[in-house]
């Protein structure tokens, strides 16, 4: 992983500060006042590593302050293969200049397709965008796009607060093959992974 910054430490309490700021701007584009645990990262980032994209790439969306960022890159994602969408433009100033060769893009989840810049085939979808805080209509937009860009057969990653419950506004179509609760988190949280169908013959 290639990864510039100051100690762990100055930079939990820098992210923290950045995700305050972002949060009285905009509370509902954030969801939560503590970046994600370790543990919640990690668990976000287990199904890959480096030989699951092949050619193909990852998104991101909603990347924060970076710590998913970190675990996909540490499972040996390769940064040339990551793509972290963010839509506050602190955050993202502060994930380009936090990791080298990672593709980062400042515009809304819903806008992804078109700031890809010609990446693809997306393998995988990532996100810990807060979908029930957001309001509905942009809610659906992004799980289309996000359907829209992922390949058939890709994985489609969320995690949420709600412990109980399914996720909301995953298509009806992809199907779950993961679910796990992270107590090692600020609230806890639940992981849970999808597929999308492969095309039809």
């Amino acid at each position: 992983m290639t990864q510039k910054g100051d100690p762990s430490g100055r930079r939990g309490a820098n992210d923290l500060l950045v995700i305050l700021r972002e949060l009285l701007k905009a509370p509902r584009d954030i969801g939560a006042l503590c970046p994600s645990s370790s543990a919640l990262a990690g668990e976000m980032a287990r199904p890959f590593g480096a030989s699951f994209l092949g050619n193909g790439y990852l998104v991101e969306l909603g990347a924060g302050t970076g710590p998913v960022t970190e675990a996909l890159l540490r499972r040996g994602v390769p940064p040339s293969r990551l793509v972290v969408v963010e839509k506050s433009e602190p955050l993202a100033c502060c994930l380009k200049n936090r990791f080298e060769g990672v593709y980062v893009v400042c515009c809304p989840a819903e806008e992804l397709g078109s700031n890809m810049g010609g990446r693809g085939p997306v393998r995988a979808v990532v996100s810990s965008l807060p979908f029930r805080s957001l309001p509905g209509a942009v809610s659906v937009a992004i799980m289309r796009e996000a359907e829209r860009v992922l390949e058939p057969g890709g994985l489609f990653v969320q995690f949420t607060y709600a412990l109980l419950g399914e996720m909301p506004f995953v298509p009806n179509t992809f199907r779950k093959v993961r679910s796990k609760v992270i107590l090692r988190n600020m609230p806890p949280a639940k992981v849970e992974v999808f597929r999308k169908p492969k095309a039809l013959i």
